[in-house]
């Protein structure tokens, strides 16, 4: 599992090369617009906010501020996930017709069919995540304060958040193999390890967003930058797993031929 999780992370790297080989920075066009929509909501919530502090005294700006700000950091990266998946699913259909060299007609129907799939996978993946950070943390409640019991609590937690965004990313390349959805669970239950390293990587940009806020970049644009950084690195994901799911594929086959030979 673990050569797995060093193997998709690695291939963070190669997807980066296929991005201008395959000429997929024209979908960053899309991404960027879809961003806009994405932090919009943000900006307008923090704009009425701060105009009902100053119609009402005693109004606590910072308490539902903060307030706001984790409950839509604690679901962003599968916002995200969820707003990008029509670039997402563009893109991992172009990377699999380029690696296969095989050319399909453009089909509305097969790209909305493709987009709802990826908003379905997406929703049961974090009702599962926040499932399992619910029950550790419940756990954790109730077990002595000690740092290695809570250092392995946390641990757990990314582990299972860095597994199911994985699982998200992982999928938009399944699709294109029409890969039915009980399929695709039981792939990724067999192959753990590339959902882990794909969503890990996504995971730890949405980590250091949240450390960092407001220090990177000024506070009015932080929203914008932590929006753009992760899609940018999910964008990346998506390369990555089509790219390895190709690649999983020709050698399964080709172990097949082998052994219809012999």
């Amino acid at each position: 599992m673990w050569q797995d999780v060093i193997k998709s992370i690695k291939y963070y790297g190669i997807a980066t090369r296929y991005i201008f080989k395959f000429r997929l920075y024209k979908y960053l066009i899309l991404l960027l617009i879809l961003l806009i929509l994405f932090a919009f909501p943000v900006i307008i919530f923090d704009l009425l906010i701060n105009f009902i502090a100053g119609l009402i005294p005693y109004f606590n700006v910072q308490k539902y501020t903060i307030l706001t700000v984790n409950i839509v950091a604690s679901f962003s990266g599968f916002l995200l996930l969820l707003i990008l998946s029509p670039v997402f699913s563009l893109v991992s259909e172009e990377v699999g017709k380029r690696l296969s060299g095989q050319v399909y007609k453009f089909s509305l129907v097969q790209l909305i069919k493709d987009i709802l799939r990826g908003i379905k996978i997406s929703l049961r993946n974090m009702f599962y995540q926040y499932l399992g950070i619910a029950i550790i943390s419940i756990i954790l409640y109730f077990l002595p304060e000690m740092k290695i019991i809570h250092l392995t609590g946390n641990t757990l937690i990314a582990l299972i958040t860095a597994y199911f965004y994985g699982f998200s990313i992982l999928d938009y390349a399944m699709e294109n193999y029409r890969m039915p959805y009980r399929d695709s669970v039981q792939f990724v239950r067999d192959n753990p390890g590339l959902a882990i390293g794909l969503g890990g990587v996504y995971y730890l940009m949405i980590s250091l967003n949240t450390i960092f806020e407001g220090q990177l970049v000024s506070e009015h644009f932080s929203v914008y930058w932590s929006a753009f950084s992760e899609a940018i690195v999910a964008f990346i994901g998506v390369i990555a797993a089509s790219v390895l799911m190709f690649e999983k594929r020709k050698k399964s086959h080709s172990t097949l031929n082998t052994i219809g030979k012999e």
